[in-house]
């Protein structure tokens, strides 16, 4: 458990140590999105909430997630929506916004509890759009230019973690009984080169010519 505790601090340390570094070089801002900094903000405001409240009181933090899954997904699909020249595919973007928050908001209705605790439908299905949306803002500009394209294979892997985790129907599965092994630390792990994808996206955005 402190073990996982510990990987988990890492990966929020980075976090904020991106979201730092983002907003205070002037070269990286001015090349970046701002929703790609305002994306930045909210996780580190939620993180630190979730790991907060996860140390003064275990297992009461569950209703934080749908607020970084919603805002990632809101944040992250309007910046593909930026990011894609094609009126289809923005149209495309926008329908599976409103379907997906449609989705959500109704799993909530049906069942109000949900809200304490981890909703899969809502983790699943958001990542599983923002992984389609990823994988195909890089096939489309595979040629062209490489902005964003360290963020969306850290995304891409990260997310595709998540899903393998709510999929088994066991967020307290463990991997490895001898020696133990939680998922979440997987997770953890997976999310800290997540952070290192992005630290390498801050690195080109500084190079490139603005």
């Amino acid at each position: 458990m402190l073990l996982g505790f510990l990987i988990s601090l890492m990966g929020l340390f980075f976090l904020i140590f991106n979201t730092i570094i983002f907003i205070n070089n002037k070269k990286a801002r001015k090349n970046v999105s701002n929703i790609f900094i305002y994306y930045l903000v909210a996780l580190s405001v939620i993180e630190i909430c979730c790991h907060c409240i996860g140390y003064l009181r275990p297992n009461s933090n569950f209703f934080l997630s749908h607020f970084y899954f919603i805002f990632q997904f809101i944040f992250l699909s309007y910046l593909y929506f930026t990011l894609f020249k094609s009126i289809n595919v923005k149209k495309a973007i926008i329908l599976l916004l409103v379907c997906e928050l449609c989705i959500v908001g109704f799993s909530y209705f049906k069942n109000p509890s949900l809200f304490w605790q981890f909703n899969s439908v809502e983790i699943i299905s958001t990542s599983a759009v923002l992984i389609v949306l990823a994988l195909l803002f890089i096939y489309k500009n595979f040629e062209f230019v490489h902005d964003y394209f360290n963020f969306s294979i850290g995304l891409i892997m990260y997310l595709m973690c998540s899903i393998f985790i709510f999929l088994s129907g066991n967020t307290e599965l463990v991997f490895i009984e001898k020696p133990y092994l939680d998922i979440w630390v997987l997770n953890s792990v997976f999310y800290i080169f997540f952070q290192f994808m992005i630290y390498k996206e801050y690195r080109y955005f500084c190079k490139k010519e603005a």
